[in-house]
């Protein structure tokens, strides 16, 4: 039984191709013996990837994929767009051996891509015993220049192809299921420990339609959830989300809610659990309370808007708020899934403080700071390089090792860059995120007054 995906990489595929090929990835312990596995261990970096298990190119030299799939781009004038696209297929557990796996998926690639563009495959054996495949395909087709669509019918059609070959070898398949099983791209937000939006609408329809005694209260519970409700169409929708989730869509049917009403409040137990779980109207505003702390505590008069350091610790003590009593749980849905990334947020926030960033004009200083060190080191690289053109045999020996030098000092440079625009990304979501639960806890205030005048 094998399911599979795609997805377009936008930014870096060479990082994308050394994921793939990664070979702690592609060679398991328990597969190889002891002197093997440690030399693997030690050319965990090399760019010589013919000494990994489980990795195979097709219509290119594993060893130069990049390089082929690069070349390919700029041969048809396409260096831009999505520069790949970054495929699983993924099997049960202990259904195959590694040798069945990557077999599989290299059958699935040729039938699929192999008649236009590049692709890598590669087996991965360190989640246990789901073994699964990963396809890295070029976006570039070696032989027309054609781009590939990305369309729908492609993302079935590998699942046609997977399940006709699963067949083959005579393994289970998916019968008649969803395509994708929900989301796309729920695949990769699950395995980074992430949940989706279908994930939380389930699970807060749960929490609602377990303690729910008529349709009608149902909604209720799911509206002061943070939901805007479709009785129609049965779909709830959070402000800040884009699309509305069906309750159909994750295994809430009307007539799945329907019957699990009629079976509530039959028992003495249930109505304990009703108690102790009763969602009742939102009555605390968390944020707001946390937001008026630290603008009496901040000495800046720019406005907290530009706090990028307070905004990352009133993050934190609204989680750990939350984490500790269900009282102060986050109105909005969006706000609940980001209690799941605390260690994120601390993370961030221990960066800011080492690097003496508190405000975003301090943020975008030291991000153009850094961005002329890198400039100015590589600059200084290449000088040496182009010195070495020249140089005889000592001196180049002497040149190559002051390049590397150089790379040295640019590296942390480049990962400390990468960080800070990161945390840049970071600021933005959370600053959409609190305009987000700040109109909802206004929203709740105001019902509040409503309720006291009358």
């Amino acid at each position: 039984m094998a399911t599979t995906g795609f997805w377009p990489v936008k930014n870096n595929l060479k990082y994308t191709l050394d994921y793939a090929e990664n070979p702690d990835k592609t060679t398991a312990e328990k597969y190889l013996d002891n002197d093997l596995y440690a030399t693997l261990r030690y050319v965990e970096n090399d760019d010589k990837t013919d000494r990994k298990l489980f990795v195979t190119g097709i219509n290119c030299v594993t060893e130069r994929a990049y390089e082929c799939m690069m070349s390919t781009k700029k041969r048809y004038g396409k260096p831009c767009g999505n520069l790949a696209y970054h495929g699983y297929q993924s099997f049960a557990e202990g259904e195959v051996t590694p040798e069945e796996c990557h077999q599989i998926g290299i059958e699935t690639a040729k039938r699929m891509w192999s008649d236009k563009y590049e692709v890598i495959v590669t087996t991965h054996l360190n989640c246990q015993n789901h073994l699964h495949n990963h396809f890295v395909v070029n976006s570039v087709s070696f032989k027309t220049g054609e781009k590939f669509k990305n369309k729908i019918g492609d993302h079935l059609e590998l699942r046609k192809i997977s399940d006709e070959i699963c067949r083959e070898h005579e393994k289970s398949v998916l019968e008649n299921s969803s395509f994708y099983g929900g989301e796309k791209g729920a695949y990769w937000v699950h395995k980074n420990g992430g949940i989706t939006n279908h994930d939380q609408v389930k699970a807060d329809a749960e929490r609602a339609l377990a303690i729910s005694q008529s349709i009608n209260q149902f909604f209720t519970f799911m509206h002061r959830l943070g939901y805007e409700i479709d009785e129609t169409r049965y779909s709830v929708k959070a402000p800040d989300w884009e699309r509305a989730v069906r309750l159909s869509s994750v295994g809430f049917s009307k007539e799945y809610i329907k019957n699990r009403i009629a079976n509530n409040g039959r028992t003495s137990e249930w109505y304990a659990y009703h108690r102790f779980h009763y969602i009742a109207k939102p009555k605390t505003t968390p944020l707001i309370s946390i937001m008026r702390d630290i603008e009496r505590d901040v000495k800046y008069t720019s406005g907290i808007e530009t706090l990028i350091a307070a905004a990352f610790l009133i993050m934190i003590i609204l989680i750990k708020a939350a984490k500790d009593s269900l009282k102060y749980t986050p109105l909005s849905p969006t706000m609940r899934m980001e209690m799941n990334n605390l260690k994120s947020y601390i993370e961030g926030y221990h960066f800011l403080n080492d690097n003496n960033i508190q405000t975003t004009e301090e943020l975008n200083i030291c991000i153009a700071e850094t961005e002329e060190q890198i400039n100015n080191y590589e600059l200084e690289r290449q000088k040496t390089r182009n010195r070495i053109r020249w140089a005889n045999t000592a001196e180049k020996t002497i040149l190559k090792t002051e390049a590397k030098n150089v790379t040295a000092k640019i590296k942390p440079l480049r990962e400390k860059l990468k960080k800070l625009k990161q945390t840049e990304c970071e600021f933005d979501k959370i600053q959409k995120l609190f305009d987000t639960e700040l109109m909802l806890e206004k929203q709740a205030e105001r019902n509040k007054n409503l309720s006291k005048e009358r």
